[in-house]
């Protein structure tokens, strides 16, 4: 599907944008260390992405580019669901659910949906997907040298943001188990987007 209106892109990646800062703002409650965590981070790529992409009269940046922003935040949906949620951190209100919510799964949906919406298919490079994993192990090798520091993350409590990369709680062999099985998932979630894009090109 390919939808050319230049007002609906517009409007559709208006609210995107908006929902994004306001669920940021909810889940981080704007504390500097809650910005070290993946779920800001992606979600803040997401949005100054787009507001650039709104600058530009909608044009997309960079087809391979978009796909790096479309499977960091999907990173961040499917990880949450498939692996956080059940252990969640604890939330206070209403309020907080909002903001998981919008961060872990609207801005991820509608960042998918955009993709499928509006781009033009068929303009991948197939090495593409290699490329998308650099923002989540870039991300994962500033946990461990942050680490090294002693930065504690407060939802955690401790020196490391998630569980399953905690070499504290559960070892280095767990985290090399986890950090190459979570690797060649979304290296397989990449090329299933790469063979997707091409398949609705025909």
């Amino acid at each position: 599907m390919f939808i050319q209106s230049h007002k609906a892109k517009t409007i559709y990646r208006t609210l995107l944008v908006i929902i994004g800062i306001i669920g940021v703002c909810i889940n981080t409650k704007l504390s500097p260390a809650m910005f070290l965590y993946y779920t800001t981070l992606s979600n803040v790529l997401c949005i100054l992405y787009f507001i650039y992409a709104l600058t530009q009269s909608g044009k997309v940046l960079n087809e391979n580019i978009k796909g790096a922003v479309t499977l960091a935040i999907t990173v961040t949906m499917l990880i949450y669901w498939g692996v956080l949620a059940p252990y969640s951190f604890h939330m206070d209100s209403t309020l907080d659910y909002c903001g998981t919510f919008m961060v872990h799964l609207i801005v991820p949906l509608m960042v998918i949906f955009d993709w499928f919406l509006f781009d033009t298919k068929g303009r991948f490079s197939k090495k593409a997907p290699l490329y998308w994993l650099l923002i989540p192990l870039i991300y994962y090798v500033f946990t461990v040298i942050a680490a090294q520091f002693k930065i504690v993350y407060p939802l955690s409590g401790n020196h490391y943001p998630y569980y399953f990369i905690n070499n504290e709680m559960i070892g280095w062999g767990m985290v090399a188990v986890f950090v190459i099985g979570l690797t060649l998932f979304f290296l397989i979630f990449g090329y299933l987007y790469y063979a997707l894009d091409k398949k609705l090109a025909k």
